[in-house]
């Protein structure tokens, strides 16, 4: 009674039109209780169509990233026994996404595995651009719960083949999407030294800026994470995280909920700062 009493309030803030969305992602158990029903109730469908299984897929990593790793991420101080349950729990999500974007694409490029290991040549269109998206998402959340596992690290330079492929194919999707997570891989590149890092997470960054038209605060965050953070520059740190905070949000545009996200993960951050940085 208590799960469906749960729905039913998670509908009417999702269906609303006052609903303040900064509520809802404000309350994880109603954000996992929705996540669980919906990839539930897709993965209950007899005979899927394409649509329902990158659907699905698309669920699988937003929930993973969204909420599971997100409060593995909080509580890894205050409970690591709990905090790595929930990589284990997102590790196992990431995977099940990442064998159906496998299987997608494969259906279409039956060489696509060879092409990964670079053995073959694909002409991939602009349509295959999402699949691709969410398949180099779903490596990335792979490797990034699996807490260092040698068996996902490999799969780390699949991730910039595809990404590098898509940006080829259409630089401006979905608002700049491939630059930000070409930022996020870029910055776990060992084989480049801080110059050619941070020329290269400043190309991207710059082009995530203009194709959102600055409105994404995605690629702020990851800039304060994936440079600031690790190169102790706390001053610029908390001035893009204060930067965030700040952005406007603006009701149903393809940022609102994203940018929620950000504010609230950067006033998170900013209670760290202390234990981030040595001066």
């Amino acid at each position: 009674m208590r799960k469906i009493k749960s729905i039913v309030l998670l509908k009417f803030l999702l269906l609303a039109s006052c609903a303040p969305k900064a509520f809802f992602i404000s309350q994880p158990k109603l954000v996992s209780v929705y996540f669980d029903r919906e990839i539930n109730k897709l993965e209950k469908k007899n005979s899927p169509d394409i649509a329902d299984r990158r659907l699905l897929i698309k669920k699988k990593i937003e929930y993973g990233f969204g909420v599971i790793m997100e409060e593995a991420n909080r509580m890894i101080d205050e409970d690591y026994a709990q905090s790595m349950m929930k990589y284990e729990k997102a590790n196992k999500i990431f995977i099940e996404a990442r064998e159906s974007g496998l299987s997608i694409i494969s259906e279409k490029y039956p060489e696509f595995n060879n092409w990964l290991k670079k053995e073959s040549l694909i002409n991939f269109q602009k349509e295959d651009v999402s699949d691709m998206y969410w398949l180099a998402a779903s490596f990335g959340g792979s490797i990034s719960s699996s807490r260092g596992d040698p068996f996902e690290l490999i799969n780390l330079p699949k991730v910039g083949r595809i990404l590098n492929q898509c940006i080829q194919i259409d630089p401006g999707w979905n608002n700049g999407s491939l630059f930000s997570a070409m930022m996020s891989f870029t910055a776990t590149r060992s084989d480049l030294n801080e110059g050619m890092l941070r020329d290269s997470v400043d190309f991207y960054f710059d082009e995530a800026v203009k194709f959102s038209n600055g409105m994404d605060a995605g690629p702020y965050m990851t800039y304060a994470e994936s440079i600031h953070k690790i190169f102790q520059e706390r001053k610029d740190f908390v001035n893009k995280l204060n930067y965030v905070l700040e952005m406007e949000i603006v009701p149903k545009s393809d940022f609102e909920l994203t940018n929620l996200l950000a504010k609230n993960r950067a006033r998170w951050l900013l209670t760290k700062t202390d234990e981030y940085f040595l001066e």
